[in-house]
C-alpha cells in the first residue's frame, strides 16, 4: 500500500477568482495539481457566474488552452507565499 505524506508546512491558498473564475471559494494544496483538482466546483455548478469558465474548460477555442492555462497558474503559484 503506498502512503502519501504532504508537506503541510507548504500549503498554498487560491481563490477561484484568483484562479480566474467569479467567486472567491478558496482552494488549498500543496502543489499547483492539488489546488486544479479542487477547482471542479467550476463543473459543479450551474450558475451564470461560472458559466463562461465552464464553457473555456470545456470548449477549444474559448479562452486559454490547457497549456496555456497551466503555465499562467505555475506562474502565478511560484509567485505566491505558502500560508502554513
Amino acid at each position: 500500500m503506498n502512503t502519501i505524506i504532504a508537506n503541510l508546512s507548504h500549503m498554498k491558498k487560491f481563490t477561484c477568482k484568483e484562479m480566474g473564475g467569479p467567486c472567491e471559494e478558496v482552494h488549498e494544496g500543496a502543489t499547483a495539481m492539488d489546488i486544479a483538482k479542487n477547482f471542479a466546483h467550476v463543473m459543479a455548478t450551474t450558475d451564470k457566474a461560472h458559466e463562461p469558465m465552464r464553457e473555456q474548460m470545456t470548449k477549444p477555442g474559448k479562452g486559454p488552452s490547457k497549456e496555456e492555462w497551466w503555465a499562467w497558474f505555475n506562474r502565478e503559484w511560484d509567485k505566491k507565499k505558502d500560508e502554513a
